[in-house]
């Protein structure tokens, strides 16, 4: 039986299109949500950056570890304020979000190790991101959580936005008249 859900979240431009999947799929099997999101390591373009142009208490803090902890607590706050202005939800979504974790990581490693320190039942993935809507069926991070998982995973297919609204822009339009 189902009952908790782990989103991998991007925050990409398909993010409303998984949230609407995402809240159908909640409320039909009353399961609680967990929410995922990797920030990738510091890379060597931006270690230089920081070395260069930052103060010895900015390059002590940022270079000794491979994030930094206020940004990490800021983007959580944007994807907890994501999911509460989601405005497509018929089921009440943002009650249904127990956890919203932002790590540092490879997006497929960091799904994987919260998905079995929360003992997730599902895990919840788009096909793919942005970056590869040029005809590949599936992403490098929905084909890795695929291959390495231990528990189900659903893929929500992507689709490009500009094609799907016939423009590009974003978020999707509301369901409900709003006058």
């Amino acid at each position: 039986m189902i009952k908790k859900i782990l989103l991998g979240a991007d925050l990409g431009p398909f993010t409303s299109h998984m949230l609407i999947h995402l809240d159908s799929l909640a409320a039909r099997l009353d399961a609680s949500v967990h929410v995922v999101h990797a920030v990738s390591p510091l890379g060597e373009l931006a270690s230089a950056v920081v070395r260069s142009h930052c103060s010895e208490h900015v390059k002590k803090e940022v270079l000794a570890s491979t994030h930094v902890t206020g940004l990490l607590e800021t983007i959580r706050q944007e994807v907890y304020e994501t999911f509460s202005n989601f405005d497509y939800s018929d089921n009440n979504l943002i009650s249904r979000i127990k956890e919203v974790t932002v790590a540092p990581g490879t997006p497929a490693s960091v799904i994987l190790f919260e998905a079995e320190r929360i003992g997730a039942d599902l895990i919840l993935v788009g096909s793919h991101g942005t970056e590869s809507i040029d005809g590949r069926i599936l992403g490098s991070v929905a084909a890795k959580v695929l291959q390495l998982s231990k528990i189900p995973v659903m893929l929500v297919p992507m689709m490009d936005p500009a094609n799907m609204l016939g423009n590009t822009h974003f978020p999707l339009p509301s369901r409900h008249n709003k006058g």
